[in-house]
């Protein structure tokens, strides 16, 4: 779907997307640690690091004539200190999708400062114009500080089957 093959070395089945977030904040993350994530978000995106004790900051998708934007020099400025960016692309609830350029300035930046990404991109595959929104994964290497979060539910539309999976780099696999 991205370009690329991934290996099973680097799928996590997980008990549904939300469970994929829990756990790839679960990986990462101790007490007092920074989050940072775009806003308007699903709440419970924001809940999450909050419940592993992360200070959880938001940083706005401002609305335009053109639909909504995220000023990444903005973002990439508010992140200094932070331990992850949590990125929803397509975003819920405005939609908003991150161009490829987008993901590269922030993926190279994450590379720099050592700060993890989890990319929320469980309502990828809901686009009108090409079979998937650009995904974390098109740009990234396997061993990036990078979380890719998805779920059989939007695309499928099997809420009640609550099943997720993360795309993580081999080094946070289970042994």
């Amino acid at each position: 779907l991205h370009g690329s093959p991934i290996g099973a070395e680097r799928i996590a089945v997980t008990l549904s997307g939300s469970n994929a977030v829990n756990l790839a904040f679960q990986c990462i993350l101790n007490e007092g640690d920074k989050v940072l994530t775009t806003c308007p978000a699903f709440p419970n995106l924001l809940s999450i690091p909050a419940l592993h004790g992360a200070r959880v900051e938001t940083i706005p998708l401002r609305p335009t004539e053109h639909g909504w934007r995220l000023d990444t020099a903005e973002l990439l400025h508010a992140a200094e200190g932070a331990k992850a960016l949590l990125i929803n692309s397509p975003n819920n609830p405005t939609g908003w999708v991150m161009s490829q350029d987008q993901m590269r300035e922030i993926l190279s930046a994450c590379r720099i400062t050592g700060t993890w990404l989890i990319s929320d991109e469980v309502y990828s595959r809901l686009c009108f114009d090409r079979p998937a929104a650009p995904s974390m994964l098109e740009v990234a290497e396997p061993e990036d500080r990078l979380i890719v979060v998805n779920s059989f539910s939007k695309a499928w539309a099997m809420t009640g089957w609550r099943l997720g999976w993360l795309t993580l780099p081999e080094s946070l696999m289970p042994t």
